[in-house]
């Protein structure tokens, strides 16, 4: 029918752009350039203008999460991929950038490689690809599980990072225009663990050297809004733009969010707060943190006075960096270390040294207790007050014998009265006579109680010419003829009956059981009751 939408085409999206319908995993995609064919994994990401996916070389076999490589794909009617496609082509040969890392005597360089490229179909749509290696997590994800703060180290290692992969693209004759942590991805293999890449280059611009700075408002506010840089907003992206978006995102790697997050849906309220930041920078910086290291600052300082057109001082930005990491302790090649402070350990009794500066300007340091918390983020209930930790306690220290504290008597302004307090003897009451045939507890020793009472009885005495006896004990003895007075003497009789036994055994014998069979009691008199019988014995009611 006319005007039906097909199962496989793409979605619209707000910005004019279409998505990619999902692509089946273990679809294979023929890379004719490359003569390669790579098979379709499963989805690692959507991006602004397509999808990611994982993806292997078809002729090896992948299990799990052995997909080496990712696919970016996007319908051939979308236009980022395709400047992407083409930068890739001109910029990421590993030849190039071998020679650039040599030149800059560097280990390593967050420019990442692509290994194909193409047009592929499937269900009646035609999608553009890009194959490139796969990367581990987003900065920004770091970020944000980190609870939106980086220690200050770890924020001048990424600035050092990012300003050698612009000062690469910039020599190419290109701008990225769009820094963020969501475009910064850690390398997955176990060289490139700590090394960020900067990956995304759909806004890549190539740069107008032998014009002058026109801006264009058809392509004003590009790019990531919180993020932009000044001369972007005017639709002219810079060098120094590139600059100025990597100060943005160290700022808010350091305090946490930035002035005019709350304003992103309005461009030039935007634009206008970015242009009032910047002509105060010292002042605006230390108005939202204190603890922002000047050398950001001086960063942002040195911007300022660049021209449109200039080339960054790279060397001069570098060694603002590397100096502020000398003071902590660390260089451009340490761990990189995403979680705000290492210093706080989960364990019982640790404390975490905290530095507190008195109003003269003298350094105090002192303990502060750290809650233990389950890896599921709750906080253990307290089962009582713990000994307080004190510098002297270490932990290969043997630990001290608790002294037990005396009670001291409350003191009182009142003077002391001292009240004789006499004692007397009460008169025990008179104990009720027993009654007939029945035993007074009330005037019992302890030995009688025990003998007499059940329950303050530790083992039941039985007498041995009882029929419990003759089925416990051995039977030659009384040969089943009770001699004691028990009132149970014509209640009980005993038969032997052959049983066989319920469990298993390892022969078939037939075992002789002694039953105790209860007996039909005939010379009951009429009309007396069982309570003018004796007083009973061993414990046992007489039967009714």
């Amino acid at each position: 029918m006319a005007g039906r939408v097909k199962k496989g085409a793409p979605k619209k999206k707000a910005a004019g752009y279409k998505m990619p319908a999902p692509i089946p995993t273990g679809e294979v995609i023929k890379d004719t350039l490359f003569k390669k064919e790579w098979r379709i994994g499963p989805s690692i990401g959507v991006g602004g203008f397509g999808e990611i996916y994982s993806a292997c070389d078809h002729t090896l076999k992948a299990k799990g999460s052995d997909y080496p490589y990712a696919i970016k794909i996007e319908p051939h009617e979308n236009g980022p991929l395709f400047v992407e496609i083409n930068f890739y082509l001109r910029n990421a040969n590993k030849d190039d950038i071998a020679k650039f890392m040599q030149s800059r005597k560097l280990t390593s360089l967050g420019m990442p490689t692509y290994f194909g490229k193409g047009s592929h179909e499937s269900n009646g749509v035609t999608y553009r690809y890009l194959v490139m290696e796969r990367f581990g997590k987003d900065v920004w994800s770091l970020f944000t599980e980190a609870g939106k703060s980086f220690p200050p180290a770890t924020v001048f290692q990424l600035g050092l990072q990012m300003l050698d992969v612009l000062e690469y693209i910039h020599s190419r004759g290109y701008v990225h225009a769009d820094l963020k942590g969501a475009n910064m991805l850690l390398g997955l293999k176990k060289t490139a663990k700590n090394q960020v890449y900067l990956v995304d280059f759909g806004l890549a611009t190539r740069l107008k050297e032998d014009q002058p700075f026109t801006p264009d408002p058809k392509s004003a506010h590009n790019g990531t809004i919180e993020y932009t840089s000044r001369d972007a907003h005017l639709g002219e992206p810079t060098m120094r733009g590139d600059l100025e978006i990597l100060g943005y995102n160290m700022l808010q790697w350091l305090v946490g969010e930035l002035p005019w997050e709350k304003s992103l849906k309005q461009p030039k309220t935007v634009q206008a707060m970015k242009e009032e930041f910047m002509k105060n920078v010292r002042t605006k910086i230390k108005s939202m943190a204190s603890n922002v290291p000047d050398a950001l600052i001086k960063f942002f300082e040195y911007i300022n006075t660049m021209k449109p057109k200039e080339v960054p001082d790279y060397k001069k930005c570098r060694k603002l960096f590397e100096d502020y990491l000398k003071t902590e302790g660390k260089t451009r090649n340490s761990t990189l270390e995403f979680s705000p402070s290492k210093t706080q350990s989960p364990s019982k009794g640790r404390t975490k040294r905290v530095i507190a500066v008195d109003s003269d300007g003298s350094d105090e340091e002192a303990e502060a207790p750290v809650k233990a918390t389950k890896q599921n983020g709750d906080v253990p209930k307290k089962r009582g007050r713990k000994p307080k930790v004190t510098d002297a306690d270490t932990e290969n220290k043997a630990p001290e014998v608790k002294e037990t504290k005396t009670k001291v008597k409350r003191k009182s302004s009142e003077p002391a009265v001292l009240v004789k307090v006499k004692k007397t003897r009460l008169n025990p009451t008179s104990t009720p006579p027993a009654k007939e045939n029945h035993t007074n507890i009330a005037t019992q020793t302890s030995i009688d109680k025990n003998k007499y009472s059940p329950r303050l009885n530790t083992s039941r005495h039985v007498s041995f010419d009882s029929p419990i006896s003759e089925i416990v004990g051995d039977s030659s003895k009384n040969s089943g003829i009770n001699s004691s007075g028990d009132i149970f003497d014509d209640s009980f009789t005993i038969k032997e009956v052959k049983v066989k036994p319920k469990r298993k055994l390892l022969s078939n014998e037939e075992v002789l059981v002694k039953r105790v069979i209860r007996k039909k009691v005939t010379n009951v008199k009429k009309g007396k009751s069982w309570k003018d019988l004796p007083t009973v014995v061993n414990g046992r009611s007489p039967p009714k």
